[in-house]
């Protein structure tokens, strides 16, 4: 990382600085209640305005002037963005030890590894496959037979690309997760000697896509599993055999999607939740943190609960549920004639 003065980011940030020495040299980042001199960090949510006054840190990124412990105040029109590239340009090292192709990876005479490819240590790339520009791979990764990787992938160490799976551009896949495993497809048999069906499709991930750690992506049963354009996932996934997910979206950790749903652009998932197989979900829906999605999904709509329902609904079946043992109660009195009728 190197060091940056508060003038130097004031104005990668196009911001204004509104009080502080420019010259003061920024040594890291951090978050605001745990700043230490020389931190830079932001305030953004109301939570946090307590923090304003006791904090040590020589800068703050605000979006409205504030009082504060920091020397230095830095007005942007939005904060948290602001954050965001201030921890792109004090980003630390991360990169490998290992350049260019180690002499312990494994590739196939009949692979292209593309130009200035990255291959780190004990990994294997298989027949056929394809690698555009400037792509890295971590030490450990296993890319199967006919595997296509677009330009400036990063795929960290220990990740499986099975057979067939087509990557686009910019693409990160963390550590753990495997892309291209069968589907769960069996034809089931009252002998419980259960047959398999064969998953002869692929997976198909499109560009500035990032797939969180110990993901798991089934391929399809025919034609592709698909995952839009700049979607995120996060870590520990399950998306099944022949799911669509579209543009955009954000799905968040544990969630579970069953086989041949169908998913719009700009979906969005809150943690653990479990969608049901062969369903639509269409573009916008929110669905909120341990839901249970049973049946197709109108754009725009927020749903929760299991089993999901609109939102408010959700809400005031939880408040008649809170109010269940008083009236468990009064009807225990009625009925032991201890009130008397109310004339309603």
């Amino acid at each position: 990382m190197s060091d940056f003065t508060i003038r130097e980011i004031t104005d990668h940030l196009g911001g204004k600085l509104l009080s502080g020495n420019p010259d003061s040299v920024v040594s890291g980042v951090s978050a605001i209640q745990s700043a230490d001199a020389g931190d830079i960090c932001y305030c953004g949510n109301a939570k946090y305005f307590r923090y304003l006054s006791t904090t040590k840190a020589l800068a703050v990124i605000v979006s409205k002037p504030v009082e504060t412990s920091a020397e230095c105040v830095i007005l942007v029109d939005k904060e948290y963005d602001a954050f965001r590239k201030v921890l792109l340009l004090l980003k630390p090292d991360r990169s490998s030890g290992f350049t260019d192709i180690h002499p312990s990876a494994v590739i196939h005479p009949s692979a292209d590894t593309g130009s200035n490819a990255q291959i780190g240590p004990l990994t294997v790339v298989d027949r056929n496959c394809i690698l555009g520009d400037g792509c890295v791979l971590g030490a450990g990764c296993v890319l199967g037979p006919a595997v296509i990787l677009g330009e400036n992938c990063f795929i960290h160490p220990n990740v499986t690309l099975l057979e067939g799976t087509s990557v686009g551009s910019n693409v990160i896949i963390h550590s753990g997760t495997v892309v291209g495993s069968d589907g769960f497809g069996f034809v089931p048999d009252s002998s419980g000697m259960h047959k398999k069906i064969p998953q002869n499709g692929n997976v198909a991930i499109g560009s500035h896509v990032e797939i969180g750690a110990n993901c798991t992506i089934d391929r399809a049963v025919t034609g592709s599993t698909e995952i839009g354009d700049h979607t995120k996932l996060d870590n520990l996934i399950q998306v099944a055999h022949n799911v669509c997910i579209g543009r955009g979206c954000f799905i968040a950790a544990q969630t579970g999607i069953a086989g041949s749903t169908t998913i719009g652009n700009g979906v969005t998932f809150g943690g653990q939740v479990g969608v049901g197989g062969h369903i639509v979900i269409n573009d916008g829906a929110v669905i909120a943190a341990k839901s249970g999605v049973t049946k197709n999904v109108d754009s725009g709509v927020t749903l929760s609960g299991n089993p999901a329902r609109p939102h408010m609904e959700t809400l005031r079946l939880g408040a008649a549920v809170a109010r269940l043992p008083k009236i468990i109660e009064l009807v225990k009195e009625l009925n032991a004639g201890k009130i008397g009728e109310t004339g309603d």
